[in-house]
């Protein structure tokens, strides 16, 4: 099995429609698998009119809850909390803020009467879809939660069963943005990042960290350049710094204004996927998959490793 991340240093380069349209163009010769690891806004599925066929809970870490019935309203666990999540009540009982909690635990050490415990939250959910493409996973993490990168390593594991259990060769997966935990999770064992930047001064920086992120987690990088004809001197920028990185620069798209409403028709089903073939952003995205397919393009890393 092979796979494919699709990653951006910053959000809105069009990452997520990039992955859209390569699912559209590799779909048909082959089968495939998808996953969005963007957990904290995962928008694929709207893309690829994905129908969800089953939910299983991701725990969050554990929070710590008042027994009512047991608390005397003392107030030793306010003086206790260094982040100000107790206080109390009208009814003179402890109440902790759910927002402020760091569930560090110091409340139920400083209870006399042994009145707040951890219970174990959910966090989110690893949902499971079928689409016009093939099968897809994704996360949702919920609101105010962390562990964002353990979500997405159980999003990676549970499409790479999926791939395994219906013999498909290749995922491609919708990483979030940024160079954080959650990235490092999408990509982490992955054959090559696909990394989408924009023609502006803090394209080129992220594109930067991403890069040399991947290659110090030992995954080769290429580059497509989005909205190329949006400034040509930031389209130099990011050539230059392919250049200097060592990275091939699969790509320049043109922005193409036509493109969200025709992938809005495509989900809401009032146009078939055919339809998209009329795009100059898709006609460009076919013409470099054969650059960046993992099972047949060459994927390697700089000879010295860097980035």
């Amino acid at each position: 099995m092979r796979t494919l991340v699709v990653a951006s240093g910053k959000g809105g380069t069009g990452k997520t429609t990039m992955t859209a349209v390569l699912v559209h163009v590799a779909a048909p010769s082959r089968p495939l698998a998808v996953a969005d690891c963007d957990v904290e806004g995962s928008n694929l599925p709207l893309a690829l009119s994905v129908d969800v066929v089953s939910r299983t809970a991701f725990a969050g870490r554990p929070r710590a809850v008042v027994d009512e019935e047991v608390c005397a309203g003392c107030g030793v666990c306010l003086d206790r909390c260094r982040f100000g999540a107790l206080s109390l009540s009208d009814d003179g009982l402890a109440v902790i803020d759910p927002w402020l909690c760091e569930s560090c635990g110091a409340c139920t050490w400083g209870c006399p009467l042994d009145a707040i415990s951890f219970e174990p939250q959910q966090a989110g959910e690893v949902l499971v879809g079928e689409g016009p493409a093939g099968p897809m996973v994704f996360g949702l993490l919920r609101p105010g939660e962390d562990l964002s990168g353990k979500l997405v390593t159980s999003v990676r594991e549970r499409v790479a069963a999926l791939a395994d259990e219906r013999g498909v060769g290749l995922v491609i997966v919708d990483g979030p943005p940024g160079v954080g935990c959650p990235t490092i999770a999408s990509i982490t064992g992955a054959d090559g990042v696909l990394a989408v930047s924009e023609p502006t001064l803090s394209g080129e920086h992220d594109l930067r960290r991403l890069v040399s992120l991947a290659h110090q987690l030992g995954v080769p990088v290429k580059v497509v350049l989005n909205k190329a004809d949006l400034s040509e001197t930031g389209a130099q920028r990011i050539r230059s710094a392919c250049s200097s990185l060592g990275v091939e620069l699969v790509g320049e798209l043109d922005f193409d204004t036509d493109l969200p409403r025709a992938l809005g028709a495509v989900a809401r089903g009032t146009r078939p996927p055919s339809s998209l073939d009329s795009s100059s952003f898709v006609h460009s995205v076919r013409a470099i998959w054969p650059r960046v397919d993992p099972e047949r393009a060459d994927w390697a890393l700089p000879d010295d490793g860097s980035g």
